[in-house]
């Protein structure tokens, strides 16, 4: 994917992995230790640093995914990759921002960390590179037109649950003493 998108999309997962060490750094200041405790033995923070490292890495196999998707085919092809990526980075790093800001409290949305700025920087690219909404809608509209194909499938997997049971009565695989007549029909 050698394209300015590409590294637009790289770089919101280093700004993201940027607010995440801000979060981390935080979370381990001795001096902040809010009702005697330290941040770093709060469940909520841990859960904040790990809901952040997975969307991080998740964001960064996406732009990867998207990369070799161009790379192998070309841009048209790779279209839902590339949605997929406008929509996740951008808001994968307003999100994290969100969580460090939070740690900081009303520090973290002033001057002194770079959090405001990472956040708005998630939030600009959420605009600048197309609306959400036009991704999301284009997302969608591509994935309901393999809607016929997911319908003839799992009604093809219907009728041949129905043939293999003999009779066209299913029975509950759990056992739950339910039965019923099968419609092959969604």
């Amino acid at each position: 994917m050698c394209c300015i998108g590409y590294r637009f999309q790289t770089n919101l997962a280093y700004q993201a992995e940027r607010a995440l060490e801000y979060l981390i750094a935080r979370l381990n200041n001795p001096a902040k230790k809010p009702f005697g405790k330290q941040l770093s033995e709060s469940e909520v923070m841990l859960e904040r640093v790990a809901r952040s490292r997975v969307e991080i890495d998740a964001a960064r196999l996406a732009v990867l995914n998207a990369a070799a998707t161009i790379d192998k085919y070309d841009a048209k092809r790779a279209r839902k990759e590339i949605a997929e990526i406008k929509i996740l980075t951008p808001t994968m790093l307003q999100t994290v921002a969100d969580r460090a800001i939070q740690a900081y409290g009303g520090e973290g949305l002033c001057q002194e960390t770079p959090l405001p700025e990472l956040w708005v920087a998630g939030r600009v690219m959420r605009i600048v590179d197309g609306p959400d909404e036009v991704h999301l809608l284009q997302l969608g509209r591509d994935e309901v037109v393999k809607g016929r194909w997911f319908l003839d499938k799992i009604n093809g997997q219907l009728a041949a649950a129905v043939k293999l049971s003999g009779q066209g009565i299913l029975r509950d695989p759990l056992e739950l003493n339910r039965r019923g007549t099968h419609q092959a029909k969604i």
